[in-house]
């Protein structure tokens, strides 16, 4: 049976520390006076040239998944979409219920336009949105809205509305369980968090290949799929194999690897990192 689990416990009668305030305009200041002089070149080639990234890289909100830190990418190198739980919707079918056009039009755009030739899903340790979803599976109301003094359930918030994407992931933490598939081979998954994060990727990689411009580049041999799982508190990230064509549907994350998307070269060097 599924049980949720905190993912940041702390000891009875203690509370967790403040994290420091973040000043945004001294930041941008500093950025501004540091950073802003060795990275001008490259960024005025880039708004000459236009934009040539390689990869779509899809992954969390989460303020601790700085995507440009784990993957030593610079400016140009990843067109990059973020929501709450690194969720890709199925194709939008009609209905109010059902359309969420933002996700498919950017994967659209990264497609048909950009025509990257890899995608990343990206999930992460610790996330808030499978945690909710595990909370919401445990109630009796699995849509997440709290039931109103009538006893009929509340109208379900932006926040409900959305993670029902993630819903599909919680029938693979049930499978998972009940058939006790390891999904990192050289430890434990540490709880059904950390296991529903993990298929989460998968899932998502699902819903990614029922998008036609996908499928059919797929196919074409032109794109390829990566899941990647990124451990918060180790700095450590796990992939997964990569679909190509004809090929089943993508594997958990077992081991660490790189994945075999080569980009092609970029046709300008790039200025030394900072």
């Amino acid at each position: 049976m599924r049980q949720s689990h905190p993912t940041s416990p702390t000891r009875p009668g203690t509370k967790p520390p403040t994290p420091p305030f973040l000043d945004l305009s001294s930041a941008i200041a500093t950025f501004q006076r540091d950073t802003a002089p060795l990275v001008r070149e490259e960024l005025g080639r880039l708004a000459r040239d236009g934009q040539r990234p390689t990869q779509l890289f899809l992954a969390c909100a989460d303020s601790r998944l700085v995507t440009s830190m784990i993957t030593s990418s610079r400016p140009g190198d990843l067109f990059t979409v973020r929501n709450v739980g690194n969720l890709v919707p199925p194709p939008p079918s009609p209905g109010p219920e059902t359309v969420c056009d933002s996700v498919a039009a950017a994967i659209e755009y990264a497609v048909e336009v950009l025509r990257v030739t890899s995608i990343t899903v990206c999930g992460h340790s610790g996330c808030g949105a499978m945690q909710a979803l595990l909370n919401a599976a445990a109630t009796a109301h699995p849509s997440g809205a709290a039931p109103t003094a009538s006893g009929h359930p509340a109208r379900p918030s932006p926040l409900t509305r959305w993670l029902r994407h993630g819903r599909p992931s919680l029938v693979r933490l049930d499978d998972a369980v009940t058939n006790g598939r390891p999904l990192i081979a050289d430890r434990p998954v540490a709880d059904d968090v950390e296991r529903l994060c993990l298929l989460n990727v998968v899932q998502q990689l699902g819903h990614l290949m029922e998008h036609t411009c996908v499928s059919r580049r797929v196919a074409e041999g032109q794109l390829r799929l990566h899941g990647m799982y990124f451990h918060v508190a180790e700095a450590r990230r796990d992939t997964s194999s990569t679909r190509r064509q004809g090929s089943s549907t993508p594997s958990c994350p077992t081991h660490p690897r790189t994945p075999d998307a080569t980009p092609p070269p970029r046709p300008h060097p790039r200025p030394t990192p900072l």
